[in-house]
């Protein structure tokens, strides 16, 4: 007949408040992880959609420049700032330069006489340095010369 002899389980005592830990620990760094990515990615989202503002608000400063540079107003100031007041565009300040190329002389072409501008127009929102300012810059050369 066998006897079975009971062995103390001194050295097996605590071992799983260790693992339990372990396992919380991991857990929680994994939950941190998981909140700090969701919210670089609505930040970085957030960018985008700024981004795309300001391209568009630049955009509407091109068009306006365009628009003073070519007959019948052929008035190219030197540089105008406004702020758009539309939604979506309400808190950008546009500065749009025109400058006549080269300065004070027309192009002849075919006997015809025209001039080339270049209209630079920036668009930027918030302060420089600040999480959420942004900033976008267009350059356009057009001409007056009569089509083709």
């Amino acid at each position: 007949m066998m006897c079975l002899v009971s062995v103390p389980r001194r050295h097996e005592r605590g071992f799983a408040l260790v693992a339990a830990i372990f396992i919380v620990v991991v857990l929680a760094m994994l939950g941190i992880m998981m909140v700090t990515i969701g919210g670089m990615e609505r930040a970085t989202a957030s960018a985008a959609v700024q981004g795309t503002r300001a391209f568009y608000a630049a955009r509407s400063g091109i068009e306006w420049g365009i628009f003073q540079a070519m007959p019948p107003t052929s008035s190219c100031a030197a540089s105008s700032s406004f702020t758009l007041t539309v939604p979506g565009l309400d808190s950008f300040n546009v500065t749009v330069q025109c400058a006549l190329t080269p300065p004070g002389i027309q192009h002849r072409e075919r006997g015809d006489t025209y001039n080339v501008y270049v209209v630079t127009s920036t668009a930027t929102s918030g302060n420089f340095g600040d999480a959420d300012y942004v900033s976008r810059t267009l350059q356009v050369t057009v001409t007056d010369a009569p089509a083709p």
